[in-house]
């Protein structure tokens, strides 16, 4: 039988029985149940790995779309891939009529998007490759494998397949849907919502769960995204429900709990809303990978540094992501003060290795150096990488007295003295040497702290921006941003977990080692952190976060996963949270008993990651068009 045969034969077979997607993902079954234990990047980069190997020896291409190449390398670098006999990359949105090469193999991984399948089908028309294996980073609807198939004269596809990544992972712990505005007019844009439901299904699955899905209570964009991931699980599910059958498992069932599923771990998919906390992305951050964002912009791992003074060619844009940085992945929670220290250890550590490199008087002495040569090429990399990026972070820091600008929204969100803290927001919005944006969020936080102090003086605050001739649309966030996350647009009390406190105290705990940067602290704790913490426990209130479909059999027992999904956008500051968390909840787990229940792991994702600048324009998207009588200033 041919492979086209063979192809159309498993078509016709899936009709009569479970479906197209049955068949393509039982493929799958034996790989999918290993990715428990992985997170977030080890279930992405397991089935890339799978992809290449299944796609049997031999030089190959890789075929991607824009998401899927994102997807991709901020998990493996294009150089770990190519070790796998990948010989080089093309974007299916950029594909041209070129010379046959039909003695290499296509491996395509591409969203099933139309337009992708569309693109596809002229590639499958007019062939350059010698044979196809064709991976989807979702559901494929049948009618779409029926158009490649038609379309696949030459009987060139070997495979199609459904892989589950249709997500981008930042961190074990850490993922992002890239959908940057998905709130208009406090709608879910157009496509939104359906992408969201497949990145998060993807999400779930690759993980090998089928959780309980709750909501924020209040937010009716949550209560829509949880009742389309509930059905697409309950459709989908069977093929995690099989994938687990003999993984072994004595923990509490969840809702989907028939007798096939039973072995599945306990989980919760938990739906949040930006607007239940809006103060986390108004906030400076001091954690490396928060301050990098925040002050210097991470897009898909990667980091513009073009507009340095006297930068490099090839420091205008660097990779950014703990999976290819490993000095990196250990420094990017530490703060500010910290790094700064960090850095100066690697410098003398790479200095060190340098001296040695130049003693270079025998031929034993010869052979070292070229046996390390690699490895000395990449460490002066990152040197000059991290120094970099440290020294423009600083320069930022001092150029937009940010120490200053971040003790007044410590003060404001942790703080409970009116009077002090609107003297103090006064003085740095008169300052011409704070940034526009800067005293903008500085009245935004005002306007949202004290919203219903009978001294509320946002209108004079307002006036004052006005005088210093700030662009209108900063004066309309204002107001925009009250009717987005102000008190009657929240379900949780934001404030009440921050102690009052007198933040000059902490001026001398926190970021020491760095000359000129004794005073910079923070004490601001995400709310997103008190929710996870909650939900470890099996604590969270039903009443706020409600159940779709029915609760489980044992609502109140510990999950092994929390999964927490942030509409609007997850910050970094909360992903440090988290991680935070997990090293505690992993702690407390290894000083129990012999034989206790694994620890909780807790993921955070969002719509997209925030900074404040970010936030901005998705509040600005997301009120749009949505009358503001009541916050009109």
């Amino acid at each position: 039988m041919s492979e086209r045969a063979s192809w159309m034969w498993s078509m016709s077979n899936v009709e009569k029985t479970s479906g197209l997607q049955g068949v393509l993902k039982r493929i799958l079954v034996n790989f999918l149940s290993n990715s428990i234990k992985m997170g977030a990047v080890g279930a992405i980069k397991s089935y890339i790995e799978t992809m290449i190997r299944d796609s049997e020896p031999g030089y190959k291409i890789m075929l991607m779309d824009k998401e899927t190449t994102g997807i991709v390398s901020l998990v493996m670098a294009m150089s770990e891939v190519m070790k796998q006999e990948v010989y080089m990359f093309e974007q299916v949105e950029q594909m041209s009529s070129g010379e046959n090469m039909s003695y290499l193999k296509c491996v395509v991984f591409v969203r099933p998007t139309p337009q992708n399948i569309n693109l596809l089908c002229q590639e499958l028309q007019q062939p350059r490759y010698g044979a196809y294996y064709i991976y989807f980073s979702n559901v494929v609807s049948k009618s779409s494998v029926k158009q490649l198939a038609e379309s696949d004269e030459q009987e060139l596809v070997r495979e199609v397949q459904e892989i589950y990544a249709d997500f981008m992972a930042l961190a074990p712990h850490v993922f992002t849907l890239n959908i940057p505005l998905p709130i208009t007019g406090m709608r879910w844009a157009s496509g939104c919502l359906q992408r969201a439901m497949q990145g998060l299904t993807s999400l779930v699955f690759s993980l090998s769960l089928l959780p309980d899905v709750r909501y924020q209570g209040n937010s009716e964009l949550a209560r829509l995204l949880a009742d389309e991931i509930r059905m697409m699980i309950t459709v989908e599910g069977s093929v995690v429900a099989n994938s687990s059958v003999h993984l072994k498992y004595s923990a509490p069932v969840n809702s989907y709990n028939t007798a096939s599923v039973s072995s599945i771990p306990s989980s919760v998919l938990i739906i949040l809303d930006r607007r239940d906390d809006p103060i986390t992305p108004l906030l400076h951050q001091w954690t490396y990978e928060a301050m990098v964002h925040q002050l210097l912009g991470v897009n898909r791992g990667r980091v513009s540094l073009a507009n340095v003074p006297g930068i490099s060619e090839e420091l205008k844009e660097v990779v950014m992501t703990p999976t290819q940085d490993e000095f990196y992945a250990k420094s990017m929670y530490l703060n500010y003060g910290e790094i700064g220290n960090t850095i100066k250890q690697l410098m003398e550590e790479y200095q060190g290795k340098l001296s040695k490199q130049q003693k270079v008087e025998s031929i034993a002495d010869m052979k070292h150096f070229v046996q390390n040569y690699p490895q000395f090429k990449q460490m002066s990399g990152t040197v000059s990488k991290h120094v970099t990026v440290v020294g423009e972070l600083s320069r930022v820091v001092s150029a937009r007295r940010l120490l200053q600008v971040s003790e007044c929204q410590q003060e404001l969100v942790c703080g409970t003295d009116h009077s002090p803290n609107l003297q103090r927001v006064h003085e740095l919005v008169r300052d011409p040497g704070i940034s526009a944006e800067d005293a903008a969020v500085l009245v935004m936080l005002y306007a949202i702290r004290h919203q219903s102090h009978t001294n509320n003086d946002t209108r004079g605050l307002i006036s004052a921006l006005r005088k210093r001739n700030v662009k209108d649309n900063y004066i309309k966030l204002v107001s925009a941003m009250l009717e987005y996350g102000g008190e009657a647009a929240r379900q949780s009390t934001l404030f009440s977990s921050q102690l009052p406190q007198d933040v000059s105290a902490f001026k001398k705990l926190l970021f020491k080692g760095v000359k000129g940067v004794e005073n910079v602290y923070t004490q601001h704790k995400p709310l997103v952190l008190e929710t996870a913490t909650q939900a470890s426990k099996g604590r969270l209130k039903e009443a706020a976060y409600p159940y779709i479909g029915t609760a489980p059999q044992y609502p109140s027992s510990r999950p092994q996963t929390v999964i927490l999904f942030i509409i609007g956008g997850a910050t970094y500051e909360e992903a440090a949270a988290i991680h935070q968390l997990n090293c505690s909840l992993a702690s407390q787990s290894n000083s129990g008993a012999v034989g206790a229940p694994p620890s909780t792991k807790v993921l955070i994702g969002g719509t997209h990651m925030l900074n404040t600048s970010s936030f901005l324009e998705s509040v600005e998207a997301a009120v749009d068009g949505v009358t503001r009588t009541s916050h009109r200033l």
